[in-house]
């Protein structure tokens, strides 16, 4: 669980500390004020990085020279701090993570350390754009689960990059194919490990999503698959599907079979999520895939992972809304609005304190699911 959340220079926000309860928190405030800028900043914690930019020096506030945050969390094993600061001052450039303030070399010592599901409206790309958005759905959640798996991704870039630009500057002589052999090895080494990790993942989401997506949609039956270009995983059958693949990698100058060109096929009712679900039906599925890896998180590694939902509840109805609140009920979670929601059922989490003191049934919405509320305006919890 995670305590405390502070920012400095971090956006549009000066200095910000705040405390997060252990269920439900809640950011009320207008469009650009600085909600979903807490949230980026506990997602920086997670995995180190922020999810709206790749440039790191972009998340410092205008006319200052660095940005920190750092958040206190609870884990089953003790406390942990984790520190992180961008820097654009002479000398001291880049980026510094720290956990329990020491510095760490690596970002894989980061990875586990604190864990979270991100969801936003943006997120429905994990459904209906480029298979490139699930596998960074894929990647960034088992590496938060899995080392190991990270410092394969790692590896397995690095040598897809070196073998591609092989393809685009090399003219087949044999010295040349011999020293694409190599690559070749290396690359059926690392892809075939993050392929089998994957699928192991991917399995596991089954198991978890079509129970949560039958919550939130009880008439509509969703299954969901791993895509690669093989259906048995060894390096030497990777070895040879590339051998396979070489003309047609010469021709195109890139490495055309890999784990990087791999999908999740999602099938609801029969037909393709990705081309013919309507938005809401794609939306539901994209929340669905997000609550079903809190699950997969809380089983691998026996803790419950932080969830962030950017204006979600405003692209809900009310009953799925409600159905939301049931299956988030025992994981911490931030939540950003625009406005209090004054309906029945969990959205009673939004209604005015005094009202809900006297209501009855109000109050046992309440002590159900437990909020912190807090108002966020010009980068300041007022």
């Amino acid at each position: 669980m995670i305590k405390s959340v502070e920012l400095q220079n971090f956006r549009n926000h000066t200095r910000t500390k705040i405390e997060l309860g252990a269920g439900v928190n809640v950011l009320v405030g207008d469009n650009a004020q600085g909600k979903t800028n807490l949230l980026e900043a506990i997602y920086m914690t997670c995995v180190g990085r922020g999810f709206r930019s790749p440039r790191d020096r972009e998340i410092i506030r205008f006319g200052q020279d660095f940005a920190k945050v750092n958040t206190i969390t609870d884990k089953k094993f003790g406390r942990i701090s984790v520190e992180i600061t961008i820097s654009t001052a002479p000398g001291k450039s880049g980026k510094q993570i720290k956990i329990n303030d020491i510095p760490i070399a690596k970002m894989g010592e980061l990875m586990g350390s604190v864990t979270c599901v991100f969801f936003n409206p943006d997120e429905l790309k994990l459904v209906k754009e480029s298979p490139a958005d699930r596998r960074r759905f894929m990647d960034i959640g088992i590496s938060q689960m899995d080392k190991v798996y990270f410092y394969n991704l790692l590896r397995y870039n690095k040598i897809l990059k070196q073998r591609n630009a092989m393809l685009k500057s090399m003219r087949a002589t044999p010295d040349e194919l011999r020293a694409l052999e190599i690559w070749d090895d290396q690359l059926a080494k690392y892809g075939t490990e993050i392929i089998k990790r994957r699928k192991q993942f991917c399995e596991e989401l089954r198991s978890h999503v079509i129970g949560v997506h039958g919550d939130l949609a009880p008439t509509e039956k969703l299954s969901l698959e791993y895509e690669t270009f093989a259906e048995m995983f060894h390096v030497e059958h990777f070895v040879n599907a590339l051998r396979t693949a070489r003309d047609k990698d010469l021709h195109l100058r890139t490495t055309t079979i890999g784990p990087h060109r791999d999908d999740i096929a999602m099938v609801l009712d029969g037909r393709d999520v990705r081309s013919f679900a309507s938005q809401g039906q794609q939306r539901t599925v994209a929340l669905s895939m997000k609550i079903a890896e809190l699950k997969i998180f809380e089983c691998v590694t026996g803790e419950k992972p932080i969830l962030l939902l950017d204006d979600v509840l405003s692209e809900l109805d009310e009953n799925r809304q409600s159905k939301l609140f049931e299956l988030i009920k025992g994981w911490q979670s931030v939540i950003t609005t625009t406005m209090f929601q004054p309906k029945d059922s969990p959205q009673l989490l939004f209604k005015d304190r005094a009202v809900l003191s006297n209501d009855a049934s109000a109050r046992r919405q309440m002590e159900q699911f437990p909020a912190k509320i807090f108002t966020v305006k010009d980068g300041r919890i007022v």
